[in-house]
């Protein structure tokens, strides 16, 4: 189960590296090393106690394991803060639902809060994440909540200027505006995990994970902060879908690091214990079925849903055939074949037949429940718009239904 989460992972993976590189000044994708993901060693996490990798949000993600756990970034990532825009952007998953725990942070090297500092802070008890940028009595402060039903969370904090945007999961929660720039430069490290400074009260040590982190020379508009939240861990990939009665969903996954799987309701979900089950219920209507998600730890249960809606055919009219806009027979198992929506309808096919912009037909069948792969002649076709032409009977009467579809890989 985890190796196929992991050949998951690294397709993300690659879907990850076409963000944005302009302004990255070092990326830490966690892979069983602490080096950024250029092999620039001059830019490592410095080596810490009570610290290895294990599954993450992409592939690996880097543990902490306790009040010794931290790591130090070293080289020119830990000179980004100071007066200049910058992003930083990380995944997190908490294990330790105590207190108040340091994510990341930058303090003097005597830990004193009256200069030049910055830090976010975590308080699992209440989700609340609280990002802080000071400069003596000149502070800024904002305050976001992550949701309940995730257990990984994306975090980007964008300085523009005068303007300070938290992002949790791909949205915009907060954005404050300060009175001039606040410099951050001090004589501290900059530092992921926990705080080397003496506790504070209700301070606690992080346990849990961090992964995908990246620091930017410059502010990231709002387009690619989103990007930055480009794979969804614990989530349900299939969307919300209808079928006919006698009909069934193959439900897929996200990455995920969990095992633990438990559908509800459990009424026509094949093997509800199961990560992927097939679902099929039996009579009409809508059916909302949702997923507790849970790893080794048992801290955090993630949850997702998906709504099936099931069609009794007999009450559809046969005029009526549908069929999608675009399908992408890219391999990645979703939405791979094109054909006729609601076959049911159709009391007898005469043909099915598509054709491409020249007018050379592709591919032809007289069966309704018969999808169309992509292919030509055993080829693959190429990307862009192809016409569909269907005969049929409806009541006796022969009817033509035509349209276009969009081929996307």
């Amino acid at each position: 189960m985890r190796i196929a989460a992991l050949v998951f992972c690294l397709f993300c993976l690659a879907q990850l590296s076409a963000q944005t590189q302009a302004g990255l000044v070092a990326f830490y994708p966690f892979e069983n090393s602490n080096a950024d993901a250029a092999g620039n060693t001059a830019n490592a996490f410095q080596p810490a106690l009570n610290r290895s990798y294990d599954c993450g949000a992409i592939g690996r993600a880097l543990k902490f394991g306790g009040a010794n756990g931290n790591a130090v970034v070293m080289g020119p990532a830990n000179d980004e803060f100071d007066t200049e825009d910058f992003t930083l952007s990380f995944y997190f998953k908490a294990t330790n639902q105590n207190g108040i725990q340091y994510l990341a942070h930058k303090l003097t090297s005597n830990c004193k809060t009256d200069g030049n500092y910055f830090y976010i802070r975590f308080r699992p008890f209440t989700r609340t994440l609280n990002v802080f940028l000071g400069e003596g009595a000149k502070t800024v402060n904002l305050i976001g909540e992550v949701p309940k039903e995730k257990c990984w969370h994306h975090v980007a904090v964008i300085r523009e200027g005068v303007k300070v945007k938290l992002y949790i999961n791909g949205v915009k929660v907060q954005e404050l505006n300060t009175q001039g720039r606040i410099n951050l430069s001090n004589d501290g490290k900059f530092i992921m995990g926990n705080s080397p400074c003496a506790p504070v009260a209700n301070q606690a040590p992080f346990e849990g994970y961090l992964d995908e982190v990246r620091l930017y020379n410059r502010s990231l508009n709002d387009n690619e902060a989103k990007q930055l939240y480009a794979v969804e861990p614990d989530n349900i990939v299939t969307r919300d879908t209808s079928i006919f009665v006698g009909g069934a969903v193959k439900i897929k996954m996200g990455p995920t690091c969990n095992f633990i799987f438990k559908w509800s309701p459990i009424n026509g979900v094949v093997s509800a214990f199961d990560k992927e089950p097939v679902i099929q219920p039996f009579d009409p209507g809508i059916y909302f079925y949702s997923v507790n998600m849970t790893d080794d730890s048992g801290v955090c249960v993630a949850t997702d849903s998906i709504r099936i809606t099931v069609i009794d055919p007999n009450t559809l009219d046969c005029g009526q055939v549908l069929l999608p806009k675009a399908f992408t027979p890219n391999g990645d198992g979703l939405n791979e074949t094109f054909g006729i929506s609601n076959p049911f309808v159709i009391q007898e096919l005469i043909s099915f037949e598509i054709y491409d912009r020249w007018g050379s037909r592709v591919f032809g069948t007289a069966d309704p429940f018969y999808r169309w792969d992509g292919s030509f002649q055993g080829k693959k076709v190429n990307s862009g718009v192809m016409l569909y032409k269907i005969r049929y009977r409806c009541k006796g009467e022969e009817k033509i239904a035509t349209g276009s579809v969009m081929v996307m890989r």
